[in-house]
């Protein structure tokens, strides 16, 4: 088993400390779950990691102006687990779903999203969901959509000098989710999250095949087009399939989620 390379830990008292040590160049972690895999496996290098496990200001789920907020330091099971995910349809089931319940009992559904594992399932759900992003640093704070804050394969919006602070889901009445995906492997191949606002609205975000979830709206009374959605894909073609490969399974989960959402109605 490889050891980890050399680095100095920050354990700061409060949110202030923890900004200032990240300003300085130190990598803010919580569970550490994806972070010391890489580390380990020497992809990685941070000379300082700040440990930010114990602080209140990052931890807790509320409901806070028609949105659920989710802290930087929240477990999987922790978030799964708490009533204000009562709010926010299939997110309980898809938490569930994350690697294994070790992962869910330290991972962190921020750290999740801030590795950027292109076949994350959470991700593919909040993007679904119009989900934010809510980022602080010494000289302020600044909010983005996470389709915003998704760049790339383990590549964020973040800046160095910043840390997420929580995810925003915003919560609306008579809305309906679904999530399907295709799997043989550990992560899925194809994922594939919709949601029907009560307006109408349908939005599908199609996770994995690519290198981020891309998300497809339908004003009311469009019927969505899983035809189109399977052809206007990014598509990045690896040991799971090929490009035909892929664009086929999208058309199929994204129809059979569609068809699992209908029965919501």
């Amino acid at each position: 088993m490889s050891v980890l390379p050399p680095f100095d830990l920050v354990r700061p008292a409060n949110l202030a400390e923890a900004l200032s040590a990240v300003a300085d160049g130190a990598t803010p972690y919580a569970g550490g779950t994806e972070l010391l895999l890489a580390m380990r496996a020497g992809l990685l290098r941070p000379a300082a990691l700040v440990d930010l496990k114990t602080l209140p200001e990052l931890s807790g789920v509320s409901l806070v102006d028609d949105h659920v907020r989710i802290g930087a330091t929240v477990t999987h099971r922790q978030a799964r687990t708490a009533p204000e995910g009562a709010h926010i349809p299939q997110l309980s089931n898809v938490l569930g779903r994350v690697g294994n319940p070790r992962v869910r009992a330290v991972g962190t559904l921020v750290g999740n999203l801030c590795f950027a594992e292109p076949k994350s399932d959470v991700a593919t759900l909040l993007a679904a969901l119009d989900a934010r992003v809510e980022l602080a640093s010494t000289s302020g704070g600044r909010t983005l959509r996470l389709r915003e804050f998704l760049l790339g394969p383990y590549t964020t919006a973040r800046s160095d000098d910043e840390l997420v602070r929580a995810i925003l889901i915003p919560v609306r009445s008579g809305r309906l989710a679904a999530y399907g995906k295709f799997q043989t492997m550990e992560r899925p191949t194809v994922s594939v999250a919709a949601v029907k606002e009560a307006d109408g609205t349908t939005r599908i975000a199609v996770g994995a095949v690519g290198p981020v979830p891309q998300v497809f709206e339908f004003p009311p009374g469009e019927r969505p087009d899983c035809d189109g959605i399977a052809c206007e894909v990014e598509v990045t073609p690896d040991f799971t399939g090929g490009d035909a490969f892929k664009r086929h399974i999208t058309r199929h989960i994204a129809s059979s989620t569609l068809s699992d959402l209908g029965t919501r109605s």
